[in-house]
């Protein structure tokens, strides 16, 4: 009898707050759980996305050179330098358009930059099944783009509205690092289509 009433209580208010808190760093990283979701269990949902996205994170620039050792215009340069270098550094990804009014595209030319960094432009391909690399820098683009997508809904007196509402454009998929013999193969392949296409 007591094991049943200890099992019928509610879970104490700490694990329901770090619940809470999980299932808002899910729904920051998007991802998907289960309502019923146990603590343990977004814990490692979390954990998984972390090590997928950990190998694309750029260096910190702290890390590469103390400002005292260099005068502030070469410090500024390096720093500048950097920040070129970890915008463009390749990130593996599988590009899902969600956008309703681009369903027919292929992919698209995204353009990004800053005065700092520069501009990056690429062609991004869409549902690409071996993935598709593309910049950090545009990486971190792609999950902050929005579109609007409208619906029809009945107002108060039966008639028929539109409305909008915005949803997240692209669902990114980060893919790991291709292997040296992967790396091989495929230049080896666009070397045949390249000559192929002269």
């Amino acid at each position: 009898m007591s094991n049943e009433v200890e099992q019928q209580q509610p879970a104490p208010e700490a694990e329901l707050d770090e619940l809470a808190t999980l299932k808002a760093r899910a729904d920051l990283m998007g991802i998907r759980y289960n309502p019923k979701i146990s603590v343990e269990k977004l814990k490692l949902k979390i954990e998984g996305k972390l090590s997928d996205i950990e190998e694309v994170k750029p260096v910190p620039m702290a890390t590469l050179t103390k400002k005292d050792e260099l005068s502030e215009a070469e410090f500024d340069a390096e720093q500048a330098t950097l920040r070129r270098s970890n915008a463009g550094k390749l990130v593996r990804v599988r590009v899902t358009c969600m956008n309703p009014n681009k369903k027919d595209w292929d992919g698209e030319i995204i353009s990004v930059g800053s005065a700092k960094i520069g501009t990056f432009k690429k062609f991004v391909k869409f549902n690409a099944d071996d993935g598709w690399h593309i910049p950090f820098i545009i990486y971190e683009y792609l999950k902050e783009k929005k579109c609007s997508v409208f619906y029809t809904v009945n107002d108060e007196r039966g008639q028929k509205i539109r409305k909008a509402r915005l949803v997240n454009e692209f669902s990114l998929e980060v893919l790991p690092a291709l292997t040296d013999a992967e790396l091989k193969d495929l230049a080896i392949k666009q070397a045949m289509e390249a000559g192929n296409a002269a």
